[in-house]
């Protein structure tokens, strides 16, 4: 059997800014990072800004600094998702956090609770119960005695079996002398 390889990432070609306002860049910098830092850096400095003025000389690097590790640690691409880059992969842990899980497999359908679906920060409540414990956010990862979270399954569990099919050049060969005989077979048919 034959193994394939797809190269499309090594396609993935990324634009460069070499000069910005008349400077320089010299090899230039990713665009991704320039937009990601065209957002990130205002929204931090316009939020620090509002809720603790301008930073004495002590604090100009927490004033810095953290929007610049945001911006190049999060234009990289992920190492779990190639696809996408770290910023995109935290934002998509952030929803997750405060989004309804519903568990299909293993428990059967489960039916919405009355609050709306179950919060995932209160599954990781469930399982690191020192969160209930901290101030400030205790109600995000506890659950509130009115409330219940928890609902029984009903109905059979869902099966899900799905079918890999892989085709290579081979298989892909195959076919197509499969095709082309049952054409041939058809033709002599018909006269």
């Amino acid at each position: 059997m034959r193994s394939s390889q797809t190269f499309s990432r090594h396609w993935d070609i990324e634009t460069r800014q070499h000069e910005l306002l008349g400077l320089d860049l010299g090899e230039g910098l990713p665009r991704t990072t320039l937009r990601y830092g065209a957002v990130i850096f205002p929204a931090y400095w316009g939020l620090w800004l509002l809720l603790f003025g301008f930073p004495p000389q002590p604090l100009a690097p927490l004033f810095l600094l953290p929007p610049l590790f945001l911006t190049y640690y999060g234009a990289k691409r992920s190492a779990t998702y190639w696809r996408r880059t770290n910023l995109l992969v935290w934002a998509i842990r952030l929803n997750y956090l405060h989004t309804g899980v519903r568990p299909v497999i293993g428990r059967g359908r489960i039916p919405a609770p009355k609050p709306g679906m179950r919060l995932r920060a209160r599954r990781l409540g469930e399982q690191v119960p020192q969160l209930a414990e901290l101030p400030g956010v205790a109600p995000l990862f506890a659950d509130s005695g009115d409330q219940v979270d928890r609902a029984e399954s009903y109905g059979p569990p869902a099966q899900i079996s799905p079918r890999l099919r892989a085709y290579g050049p081979d298989a892909v060969a195959r076919a197509r002398s499969k095709y082309l005989k049952k054409q041939r077979r058809s033709k002599r048919a018909e006269k």
